[in-house]
């Protein structure tokens, strides 16, 4: 998409002279509410005489979405280009009035006025870039990813060099937020944007193929990008799994950027998720690397939304199995209204702390090989068949049951010989409940185990 955030003329953050300079710009600006979100804010809207109508009112709409989700919205001066030249120069013009430059199409935000050394009114100015002759870029994604800057650097303010967010921080949000919207706002846009699912399949891809590392060389707009990725994917990514490790309300809340602002942002970044910077990036190294695809696929948001994802996370627990309302609604997409959504047996809580899926009776074994007219083969277990209710045929074992098909913690019942446990390390060994004792099933003939409690091989029916 292209998009460039730039502050203090285009020219990077503002970097304060002194303490005292920018406690009192900081100061003016309070007074001001420019940090307080209005319910009706001004904003001046210009658009070029060649932009279609479409744009203009899915403008009205963006902000008219975020003002609602957010609670209010800040003032804010937006231009939106069109494909000819001679239709976007005079916005570039009116533009250059107020920058004291002309500025160079794209998209991007510019913050006037909020530097301690910088005597003009503040402003926030959004420049949306020209059409393509080709098509449109996702045009709602342009627009929330803009004016979801304005909400973060409002509470910024003319911050001191310590509350600088890293830009993968500030891009990463603003490019998850986006995401979600288009996936909350329905359109009709040929573009497609990509969901939080793509973006993490994406980034795990770059972990397996490319010996990636999320650290520090990704924090500054030089390395946000690693190669072969764009539009700050790793960045939204890495925006994500924080929300997963806490909640997206304090991911994508503005309220994170005033506590940057008060507290500095390596001591608000701890304060907010329990971790250094640093240490979170060992976490999500740690994840990516030792995580399957499915697994880190399963941390996209289950709701799409927005209204639910950004409201204050409900811990309650109403069916009482140790996961809260906000953990079944977005993490997990499990019932709140039932401790065992998928009925096998295990309580969601119990399939989460082993690493199963809680919506499928089926779990590790998703992973079989179809042989046709319903018999499968797994390796390391064999040839079985799906009867149904829990009910399978193994070429070696015969029948048995079971809820909760997972090798790495395998409960099952034998007719004749009652419940057993194994794992796929062990298997075809099993530890026979009712007996206190070990069998193992021969590896050669069907239907044979030998009980170690009797030192005897025994057939099954």
């Amino acid at each position: 998409m292209g998009i460039k955030l730039f502050t203090a003329l285009l020219c990077g953050w503002a970097i304060c002279s002194t303490a005292a300079r920018a406690s009192t710009k900081a100061d003016s600006l309070k007074a001001m509410g420019w940090n307080v979100l209005q319910a009706n804010p001004v904003i001046s809207k210009t658009f070029a005489s060649d932009v279609e109508d479409r744009r203009k009112t899915d403008l009205d709409q963006v902000l008219s979405d975020m003002n609602t989700l957010f609670g209010g919205g800040h003032p804010c001066t937006i231009f939106v280009t069109g494909a000819s030249q001679a239709a976007y120069q005079p916005l570039l013009d009116t533009a250059a009035g107020i920058l004291g430059h002309t500025p160079q199409l794209g998209s991007y935000l510019s913050s006037v006025g909020t530097d301690a050394t910088d005597s003009r009114s503040p402003a926030f100015l959004i420049f949306v870039e020209k059409e393509s002759m080709s098509g449109h870029e996702h045009q709602l994604a342009v627009f929330a990813h803009e004016y979801y800057h304005v909400y973060q650097n409002a509470q910024l303010l003319d911050q001191p060099a310590s509350a600088e967010p890293y830009t993968w921080v500030m891009e990463g949000a603003a490019k998850l937020f986006e995401t979600l919207y288009v996936g909350y706002r329905s359109n009709t846009y040929t573009y497609k944007q990509e969901t939080v699912t793509e973006l993490l399949t994406e980034t795990k891809n770059l972990y397996d193929n490319e010996s990636f590392t999320f650290g520090s060389s990704l924090e500054t707009h030089a390395g946000i990008n690693p190669p072969g990725t764009s539009n700050y994917n790793v960045a939204s990514v890495a925006m994500a799994y924080l929300a997963y490790l806490s909640s997206y309300n304090k991911v994508l809340s503005p309220d994170l950027y005033a506590l940057f602002h008060q507290k500095g942002f390596q001591t608000g970044f701890t304060e907010a998720f329990g971790m250094s910077a640093t240490a979170f990036y060992s976490s999500m190294n740690a994840f990516f690397k030792s995580r399957s695809l499915a697994q880190v696929q399963a941390i996209a948001p289950r709701v799409s939304d927005l209204a639910i994802l950004l409201a204050t996370p409900d811990v309650s627990d109403a069916d009482g199995d140790g996961l809260t309302h906000y953990e079944e609604t977005v993490k997990y997409g499990t019932s709140a209204n039932s401790s065992d959504s998928d009925s096998d047996g295990l309580s969601d809580k119990q399939e989460i702390d082993l690493s199963l899926d809680p919506l499928s009776i089926l779990d590790n074994f998703d992973q079989s090989e179809d042989l046709g007219q319903g018999w499968k083969s797994l390796s390391g277990f064999g040839y079985y068949y799906p009867a149904g209710n829990f009910w399978y045929r193994h070429t070696g074992m015969g029948w048995f049951h079971a809820t909760s098909l997972d090798l790495s913690n395998f409960w099952l019942y034998l007719p004749e010989l009652g419940w057993c446990w194994t794992r796929q390390s062990l298997f075809p060994y099993l530890y026979q409940h009712s007996m206190g004792s070990w069998i193992c099933f021969s590896s050669a003939d069907s239907n044979r185990f030998y009980r170690y409690a009797d030192n005897a091989w025994t057939l099954v029916e």
